[in-house]
């Protein structure tokens, strides 16, 4: 395995099981931004301590608190380049939950959700992820949960954008 798949593995294990090992893998000075969130004054972290309350849920071990139980399977790893050339992968994921009282304000009821999301990470010099975006598509989830979200499929030649309408 690259330096890269390695990461994204211990990172997938950590977060699900163990926050500080996962906070472990983030430098002191950071930017994490999770695009599943509205705002980014207050979804931004720029400190492990900002960051663990934002992780923390998905090590939750308690399948009755509402909280779920969650695993993300890393599909794919892209090497990458961030900022002036430092090391960088983009981590795809498949996350599932179970267990899960509501998912952004939703209700659940009782269903089991998945989706796939993708996570990029930025090293330091020291190896230690200095920036997170992350971006998950709700869109499934969305569905499972009987909300009407409709999914475009742009890409087959006979869509038509006025039946979105």
């Amino acid at each position: 395995m690259t330096d890269n798949q390695d990461h994204a593995q211990a990172w997938a294990a950590a977060i699900t099981n163990n926050t500080d090992a996962v906070l472990a893998l983030f430098a002191d000075a950071l930017v994490y931004d999770d695009k599943r969130n509205n705002d980014h004054v207050t979804d931004t972290a720029i400190t492990k301590e900002e960051l663990r309350p934002k992780l923390a849920p998905f090590a939750n071990a308690d399948k009755d608190n509402g909280l779920g139980i969650h695993h993300f399977e890393v599909l794919d790893t892209i090497d990458s380049r961030g900022h002036n050339g430092a090391r960088a992968v983009a981590i795809l994921w498949q996350w599932t939950a179970e267990n899960l009282r509501n998912y952004r304000g939703i209700p659940t009821q009782g269903k089991s959700l998945s989706t796939r999301g993708q996570t990029w990470h930025q090293f330091d010099s020291d190896g230690l992820v200095d920036r997170e975006s992350t971006f998950w598509n709700d869109v499934p989830v969305f569905q499972e949960l009987g909300i009407p979200a409709i999914t475009p499929r742009y890409w087959e030649a006979d869509f038509d954008p006025s039946s979105l309408g």
